[in-house]
């Protein structure tokens, strides 16, 4: 039962994180038709922190640094974090 719960309540957040980081886009890489799931490995990361975080501000700093890891030098949107980790946060609550 406890699994079931845990299963879901991840499904609905990796749900939920995907599709706010593939319309943000962080890369322009969806723009120029690369595949779909291209951002999955940092979606796990930021959907995995979103389970732990209660706030934007600390999912903020999850953000920036997971993407920045990722991407490195690449990542040039650092400033629209706080809107992705609120838009993440609004709709894990509602």
């Amino acid at each position: 039962m406890v699994n079931k719960f845990l299963k879901d309540n991840y499904k609905k957040t990796f749900t939920i994180v995907e599709e706010i980081i593939n319309q943000w886009d962080p890369l322009d890489l969806l723009a120029i038709d690369c595949p779909c799931d291209e951002y999955e490995f940092e979606i796990r990361q930021v959907a995995a922190a979103a389970l732990r975080i209660d706030n934007a501000e600390e999912l903020v700093r999850e953000i920036t640094e997971i993407l920045y890891k990722a991407f490195d030098e690449d990542f040039k949107k650092s400033k629209d974090c706080l809107e992705i980790a609120n838009k993440i946060t609004n709709r894990l609550i509602s």
